[in-house]
Order: structure tokens, then sequence, then C-alpha cells
């Protein structure tokens, strides 16, 4: 199973990155108020352009990043960090090609192309550093040769979350 004492670094990450996603979509909305969900509208904060929908984006991956880091199981932490990366590179591409003009983006060289080309580049850091983190951290668990050292494998760890709790068998009760 996935590393759960919470020293992953993806787990800082998610928790970094969705704090400054949620502190973004609030105070965006204090900038924006609530009229005019998809204008385009010249209200900027810190040179980002800013609508109600772009506050919204920022508040929901703000708060999913923020849920992600707290799950027990790291490697969703660090596959939420990968595609959240991954989404905000795409929304710099297509800001710089000029196709976020929904999120009142309205060309190629804004600040909030940088600054999402910037942000989908650090969580894509972080969820590939946590991932590399996880997996030193199993092949420390081996043994020389590659032999598994004393101990459940961390699938063998799976398989028994799966079978504990009183309930029937999983992967024979459900099917």
């Amino acid at each position: 199973m996935g590393q759960t004492d919470g020293t992953n670094v993806a787990r800082v990450g998610a928790l970094l990155l969705g704090l400054g996603y949620l502190a973004a979509g609030l105070v965006g909305f204090v900038t924006t108020g609530f009229t005019g969900f998809v204008e385009d509208t010249s209200e900027q904060l810190l040179g980002l352009d800013l609508n109600i929908f772009h506050n919204l984006v920022h508040l929901t991956i703000g708060a999913g990043l923020l849920v992600a880091s707290q799950v027990r199981d790291v490697t969703i932490t660090q596959g939420t960090l990968i595609g959240v990366g991954l989404f905000y590179v795409l929304a710099a591409v297509l800001g710089f090609i000029d196709y976020l003009q929904i999120i009142s983006v309205n060309y190629g060289l804004a600040v909030d192309n940088f600054f999402h080309l910037a942000t989908g580049s650090v969580a894509l850091l972080f969820g590939l550093l946590g991932a590399r983190q996880q997996n030193k951290s199993l092949r420390s668990t081996r043994g020389p040769g590659g032999v598994a050292a004393a101990g459940p494998s961390p699938i063998e760890e799976r398989r028994a979350q799966w079978d504990t709790g009183g309930q029937q068998n999983y992967r024979e009760g459900t099917y």
C-alpha cells in the first residue's frame, strides 16, 4: 500500500497548491463579485484576469487538492497532483494560443498563462517526486537481490485491508 505516514512530498505539494488555489478563488470573488458568470471582464487581481467561472475553477481545484493531501493512500495524492498539473499545463497551452476567453484570459502572453504553466509544472513535479519517493521507499523494503524483506509486500497489505472489517472476503463475496 502507499505510504501513509504523511511524509511523502506529494502531500505537502497538494496542501500548498490547494491552499494557494483556494485563496485565489476566494480573493477572486472579492474582486469580481457575483455577476457575469463567463463574461469577459476587465477585472484583475495582481495582473491575473478574473471572472466568476475562473474563480470557481480555482476554488474547485484548491478544494480537490486539499482533500487529496489528506487521503490515506498517497498514490491518490500523487495521481491528483499529476492530473491537476496536466490540466494547468493544458490551460496554459490553450491560453497561449488564445482559447481561454471563457475564463477571461484575453491574449496569449497574459500573466495567467505563465501562472498556469508554472503551477501546473509544480504540481506535476510534486506528483512525480512523490511517486519516486514512494518507489524508493518500497525498494528499501526489499532485501539483497530484490528478495522481499520480512513482512508483507504492498499488495499483500492492500489485500489484507480488503479482507478486514468483519465483512465477507472482498474478492470472493462481491461477485
